[in-house]
């Protein structure tokens, strides 16, 4: 049984929009032609896909069944093109790499620069978001590489270079927090504060977790959960909250803002390894090939450690 990329295409935009109607708009196809696709891939595989409600269209545990197989196979549809009018030279080759924040502002610049001084009719596409959803991302043909702390490998992406680089986690808060005026400050004394941190089963948040666990402590309630970086900098400077966050993000070329601090905490010695993974199955674009080439010299250089600049704090009165 072979089955037509078009009515994948069909399937896949009705169940990710619920709507048979917002699919044909999303499709540039008319109702009625849509709804002969669909009904073209159910004959074809004797199940129904979709049940109708009021409200739109809902996945049969079929269409369940059938929908992330789908997105592998239009995602590899879409890289055999790529790959093809690369070498023929009829398209310019596109990229798609997820990272990290500190990634993202410390790793790909460099490396990104140098692969379109080479080849410059290439595009870059960037994703940023948390480790994990890269992994997933990846996992589902969304993008190409991703960029970003050391995880188990899965029966979907696989790793291709580990970092000796050790990228250490800090407890920040806003220049004028209490905390700041005492001599020492312990895990202990954190229970009380408000925190912002990324969703729960990501990393960041998992790690900050088992740190508590660790010292015997239960972890604090988080009152703000943030996917985005500049979301959880302004709520630490300006509402009083604390947050974990990586060592890139408070050195380098992007340093702490002044209204944002390092909490020295006793117990917080966390370290991880930047990592970069690509898909266990199906081959790389060239395009692709050539920037994974690009940031496994970036990664390579990577010194072991690297120090910490904490912003100079103003004298209190």
């Amino acid at each position: 049984m072979l089955l037509n990329l078009r009515e994948l295409q069909a399937f896949k935009a009705i169940a990710e929009l619920g709507s048979l109607g917002k699919a044909a708009e999303a499709l540039s196809l008319t109702q009625p032609a849509l709804t002969r696709t669909l009904k073209r891939l159910e004959r074809q595989l004797g199940v129904p896909l979709f049940e109708r409600h009021p409200h739109g269209m809902a996945l049969t545990s079929y269409g369940h069944a059938l929908a992330p197989h789908a997105g592998l196979l239009l995602s590899g549809s879409d890289e055999a093109l790529r790959a093809v009018n690369e070498l023929l030279g009829l398209s310019r080759g596109t990229v798609r790499i997820g990272a990290v924040s500190s990634a993202v502002e410390h790793l790909l610049p460099p490396a990104i620069g140098r692969l379109l001084a080479a080849r410059p009719q290439l595009q870059v596409q960037i994703v940023e978001a948390l480790s994990d959803e890269l992994l997933l991302a990846l996992g589902k043909g969304e993008i190409d590489l991703a960029l970003g702390f050391s995880a188990a490998e899965d029966e979907d992406v696989v790793l291709v270079s580990e970092s000796g680089w050790q990228e250490g986690c800090h407890v920040v808060c806003g220049a004028g927090h209490p905390l700041l005026a005492r001599p020492t400050v312990c895990l202990a004394d954190l229970a009380g504060e408000r925190w912002v941190l990324p969703p729960r089963r990501m990393g960041p948040r998992e790690e900050w977790q088992q740190l508590f666990w660790d010292h015997g402590l239960p972890a604090p309630s988080v009152a703000v959960e943030a996917r985005s970086i500049n979301a959880i900098r302004a709520l630490v400077a300006g509402s009083g909250f604390l947050s974990w966050m990586p060592r890139l993000l408070l050195s380098g070329s992007q340093p702490l803002p002044r209204s944002i601090e390092v909490l020295p905490v006793r117990e917080v010695q966390a370290v991880r390894s930047f990592a970069l993974y690509q898909r266990r199955r199906g081959l790389l674009p060239p395009a692709a090939a050539a920037l994974r080439d690009e940031l496994l010299k970036q990664v390579a250089a990577l010194p072991a450690s690297a120090p910490l600049r904490r912003p100079q704090r103003a004298a209190r009165g």
